[in-house]
């Protein structure tokens, strides 16, 4: 907020991190890199806390890369003359009349009539897209009450409807498809007769639940205007923007370059929602001399090529604008012909009642203008999975269409959760001549950076940090020990009046000082490490490797001085050796557990020994030539039998080799599997819960296990 200057309920903020994605490219080529981004959430802290993760050969953490973006939406203020917001839900004086059986009273009341009528006397104007940005939302929910239809003929494309699914909730949605279909009557008159029906897409759904309904279902009230009963969406759509190309060399989809967010309200066509995208486009375009070739002031060669150049964007530019301005004007248009109050319609309607509008005509001229200025831009604009988007190299999702450029489709129809936007960037540029002084294959442009001083310094102290904590790491080993994680958990902490503590003696909330120590401890300990971060709109795995000890884990450090434990005099009160891991295999939208434990010695009876102890003197290694001692890893459904034959043949080898040393065994257990597994496997990035049992037991815990024959 203090480097942008914009107020921080605006801005978005997202991690992003910088990926090298075409290695074979010169250094400059704006196609070498793609910011890949990540959205942020307030949850995770102050920026200078968040870092990357540690790749094994560094030794101090990286800085983070914050992205912000600036909405794109500036909301038009709609005012009452005495200075007061316009309200929607506002009822007039009058009562109103009462509505017929079968339909609503679908003209206005005078009150409604008053307020669409203001907000038509705005929207679409010569600021809209530019300077402000207007909310249909009052005038959607007139357009579907206009176009409502009284009988089959009149259903249309594009109306915008509340409709009632198979297991009776309402959803808002729009008619996307027209069908003709055989009529169920039998003999007589009806024998022969086509009826038609309608496909409803639902708001943020995918294809495959779309409905279809007859004239029949409106009468009987299952499909209603818009917003009777479905609950409107007041918050804008909210989506991110990929760029994308071809690479010349290998002829394959790469993304490159950095995305960009952009909101759109969600009743707003395809056409409006497309000037919008356009706008923010327009800003990778602007040409600056420092991205081509050098320029000789003394030959006048080299300046024809870069006022060519100059040209070239201003040109593209030009087209752009004109594109956007076809779009909001024709929006515009549109909407009052489907309100009935165009002057330019040769159709007899009255305002704001149009069943019998005919969108053809004004949608075929719209295509005609669009197309022509679409062949002038450097880009395609197209519609893909986010699976597709999130990859450095792609295939082309056989699901990916153009974006709808449309006066019919509103956007929060067309798209859902799990679809992006991509600039699809052409090879070449439209004007050859100017090519040799562009450096790059396409004509995206990198939006100029700016280095803040103050940021400088909060990424200084924080590789500060990370070098600190480099030198508590255990030498020769990546992640972090155990006991620095006990360390941070023990830690003293200020309460400040924001986290306020209530004195019990004071009666108050006071200043203070928290810290935890231990007190008493379990024969059985459990760690339990935190391997995933949820929030409301973030979700990972934390995959940091936390080293811990097989054996001698001493809890001493962390015990208060005065506790239980540190007045006995045996040392072993305090010192825990692990029995087992519960390790998590996967991420955070699915995955497997597999337990590792440790096999301690049995007596005759079969039954373990629990006083079994283990120093780590005298180990002796298992004799595994010819066999590989890797780990298995996870695997669904049985081995085959070869596989299960060799396991065989290596337990037993196993198993005498345990009885012959003093270093206890340790099993991977993956289902039904169970494998040997040398120690060394046993501490990794999987692990997820530890348990640790005490060298000396309670001799209460003791009586109570132990079994009286």
């Amino acid at each position: 907020q203090k480097v942008s200057g914009i107020a921080g309920i605006r801005l978005k903020i997202c991690r992003g991190e910088v990926l090298v994605v075409d290695g074979d490219a010169e250094n400059e080529s704006v196609c070498r890199t793609l910011t890949k981004i990540v959205p942020m959430t307030e949850k995770e802290g102050p920026c200078s806390q968040l870092a990357m993760k540690k790749a094994p050969n560094q030794e101090v953490i990286p800085p983070t890369v914050i992205v912000a973006f600036e909405s794109t939406l500036k909301p038009r203020s709609m005012k009452t003359n005495n200075g007061s917001p316009e309200s929607v839900d506002e009822t007039d004086d009058e009562e109103d009349e009462p509505e017929p059986s079968q339909h609503k009273n679908l003209l206005p009341s005078p009150k409604e009539e008053k307020m669409m009528s203001r907000y038509l006397e705005v929207y679409g104007d010569e600021k809209e897209c530019r300077v402000v940005d207007t909310d249909p939302f009052v005038l959607s929910k007139g357009m579907s009450r206009s176009l409502w239809p009284r009988n089959e003929k009149e259903l249309k494309l594009g109306l915008r409807v509340d409709a009632k699914d198979k297991r009776g909730n309402w959803f808002q949605g729009s008619v996307v498809d027209i069908v003709e279909a055989a009529s169920k009557e039998g003999k007589g008159k009806g024998k022969g007769e086509s009826k038609r029906e309608v496909v409803v897409h639902f708001d943020n759904f995918a294809k495959k639940w779309d409905e279809t309904y007859t004239i029949d279902h409106f009468d009987e009230g299952k499909v209603q205007p818009l917003y009777s009963h479905a609950t409107p969406r007041m918050k804008p759509a909210d989506f991110y923007v990929h760029h994308r190309h071809t690479n010349p060399e290998t002829d394959e989809l790469a993304m490159f370059g950095q995305p960009f967010a952009a909101q759109c309200y969600s009743e707003w066509s395809g056409a409006r929602a497309g000037a919008q995208i356009l706008a923010q486009a327009s800003r990778f375009l602007q040409y600056n001399s420092d991205w081509s070739s050098p320029i000789d002031l003394d030959d006048p060669t080299s300046m024809e090529r870069e006022n060519k150049a100059n040209r070239l964007y201003e040109k593209i530019q030009t087209a752009i604008s004109d594109l956007i301005d076809v779009l909001v004007d024709y929006d515009r248009e549109y909407t009052r012909l489907a309100l009935g109050l165009s002057t330019h319609s040769d159709q007899k309607s009255q305002p704001f009642r149009n069943p019998f509008f005919d969108a053809t005509n004004i949608c075929t001229v719209f295509s005609k203008k669009v197309n022509a200025l679409l062949t002038k831009l450097p880009f395609e604009i197209v519609v893909t999975s986010m699976e597709t988007a999130q990859g450095k190299k792609i295939n082309v999702d056989p699901d990916e269409e153009a974006f709808p450029l449309s006066l019919v489709r509103t956007i929060g129809n067309f798209l859902n959760a799990r679809q992006v936007i991509v600039l699809h960037w052409k090879e070449h540029p439209s004007d050859r001549q100017a090519a040799p002084i562009l450096k790059d294959p396409v004509l995206y442009v990198p939006l100029p950076l700016e280095v803040d001083e103050a940021g400088v310094e909060i990424l200084k102290k924080s590789q500060k940090a990370g070098k600190e904590r480099a030198k508590r790491a255990r030498p020769g080993s990546s992640g972090i020990d155990l006991g620095v994680c006990l360390t941070e958990f023990c830690k003293s902490q200020n309460l400040t009046l924001d986290d306020n503590w209530y004195c019990p003696r004071c009666k108050s909330f006071r200043e203070g000082r928290q810290n935890m120590n231990l007190w008493r401890l379990p024969d059985v300990l459990t760690f339990h490490i935190k391997r995933f971060n949820m929030s409301a709109r973030w979700r990972e795995k934390i995959s940091t490797r936390v080293n811990f000890p097989l054996t001698g884990l001493d809890l001493s450090d962390w015990c208060h001085k005065e506790s239980p434990v540190i007045q006995q005099d045996s040392a072993d009160s305090h010192v825990y050796d692990l029995i087992g891991v519960v390790n998590h295999y996967g991420s955070m939208t699915g995955g497997h557990y597999v337990a590792t434990c440790k096999a301690t010695a049995c007596g005759k009876d079969g039954r373990e020994e629990v006083a079994f102890d283990f120093n780590g003197h005298g180990a002796t290694l298992l004799e595994t030539e010819g066999i590989d001692t890797s780990p298995t890893g996870w695997r669904l459904g049985r081995a085959k039998a070869e596989q299960t034959n060799q396991g065989k043949e290596f337990a037993a080898m196993a198993s005498r080799a345990a009885a012959e040393s003093s270093e206890p065994l340790w099993l991977q257990f993956d289902d039904e599997i169970v494998d040997q597994l040398p120690p060394r496997h046993v501490v990794s990035e999987m692990a997820y819960v530890l348990f640790y049992r005490r060298r000396r037991i309670t001799p209460s815990n003791i009586a109570k296990y132990s079994t009286l024959e």
